[in-house]
């Protein structure tokens, strides 16, 4: 990390300053992205999982109930 950090300051100001931001930026779209894909897990998780009649871990199998009308 040291190394990568000095290879930073050693460019140009400018060059620095945008690949800064540039790192920056892929390392918070990452966090945002695996957030919102956590979230939209749960979502659908919780609709579903009160309509789970069985688990069976041998072979896996998820039996849900049947909708009555």
């Amino acid at each position: 990390m040291e190394h990568i950090l000095s290879w930073f300051n050693s460019l140009s100001p400018t060059l620095g300053l945008i690949i800064n931001i540039v790192v920056i930026a892929i390392v918070f779209l990452t966090s945002i992205t695996l957030l919102a894909g956590m979230w939209i897990g749960y979502c659908i998780a919780r609709n579903r999982m009160n309509q789970i009649a069985e688990i069976e871990f041998f072979p896996p199998k998820i039996v849900f109930k049947e909708k009555q009308i």
